[in-house]
Order: structure tokens, then sequence, then C-alpha cells
């Protein structure tokens, strides 16, 4: 009868173990799918395919407070083929942000391939966001921080044909224009 105790002992205490366990990766997969999560990246203009923006989105599920970037090499405020401007100081990427929604972003110009390759070339700038959870009821929450990379050379051989409505809008109006003129 004692071996049987013993072993209903140890079945119970890893039952117990495998609870604790369990409870302690739900509350991990919890925690992560509900914590902020700020990116940095390059993407082309929607209006204009020739031009590239610098955009700072929070992908996670809950808002980003006190969000701060610093970067491996200071950025340009514009970097376009013939004018390669002064380094940024003054926009959301120098100042931070102070209350960042999920699913938002801020967008900015950065400016054409040929000028951000002029400054960039092959290499990358590290991005290090730092932010935390905001309206966290934790009072040991801690900070935040994610690497993100800005790079050129994976938008290479990139369509930038504007083939947009608007575009095509302007091209038809400048047609009709040109036919009307005609009949002057």
């Amino acid at each position: 009868m004692d071996i049987l105790q013993t072993s209903g002992f140890v079945v119970n205490a890893l039952t117990m173990l495998v609870a604790i366990g369990s409870s302690a990766i739900s509350y991990l997969v919890y925690k992560d799918s509900t914590s902020p999560d700020v990116i940095v990246y390059l993407e082309q203009n929607e209006n204009s395919k020739s031009i590239l923006n610098i955009v700072i989105k929070n992908i996670g599920k809950s808002a980003a407070a006190d969000v701060k970037f610093s970067f491996d090499r200071a950025l340009p405020h514009r970097a376009f083929e013939d004018d390669i401007s002064s380094d940024m100081n003054d926009s959301a990427l120098i100042k931070g942000i102070p209350f960042f929604a999920p699913g938002t972003s801020r967008v900015f110009m950065f400016g054409d391939y040929a000028g951000i390759n002029n400054f960039i070339g092959d290499g990358k700038i590290k991005v290090t966001t730092t932010f935390r959870k905001a309206n966290s009821r934790n009072p040991f929450s801690r900070e935040i921080s994610n690497e993100c990379y800005i790079e050129i050379q994976s938008m290479a051989y990139v369509d930038a044909s504007d083939n947009s409505n608007s575009r095509k809008i302007a091209e038809s109006l400048s047609k009709i224009e040109k036919t009307l003129g005609k009949f002057k």
C-alpha cells in the first residue's frame, strides 16, 4: 500500500507541474498576442511609385506609449538622386510618438531609389525602436525594444511605373484638351 501511495503522490505532483507549465505558456502566448509591436520599413508611395516612403507601423494588438527611435547613422531629411538634404531633425522618427494606437502608421516621404541607393548603398541602417505597452496595469511593465533595418537593395527592379487611376485620368484629359484645341 505504501508504494501505491507514493506512486499516487508522484502522479499528482507531475499533473500539478504540467498544469502550472501549461498555464504559464498560455499566459506568455496571451501576453505576446496583446503587446504592441512597432516596426519601421520602406515602401513605395501609392500615388507615385518612383518615390519611397519610410513607414512606422504598430502591427501589435495594443497601443504603444513613449515610442522612440535610434539609428546607427543619421538619416537625411530627403534622399533624391540630385539632392540629398541635410540630416533629418524634425519628425516622429526624431522626436518620437507619445501614443501609438494599434494598426496605425506614420508615413514619411524619404526619396527615390537612386537617391536612397546613393545614401545607403549595399548596406543597411539599423533602427532600434523602444516603447512600452500603453495603459498597462502592471507596475513592473518594462520597455520593449525592436530592431528593424532600412535597406534599398530589395527594392531593385521593383516596378515603379505609374499606372494609377489619377495618372490615367490626367493623360485622358490631356488628350481631350489637345483634340478640343484642334477645333478652335
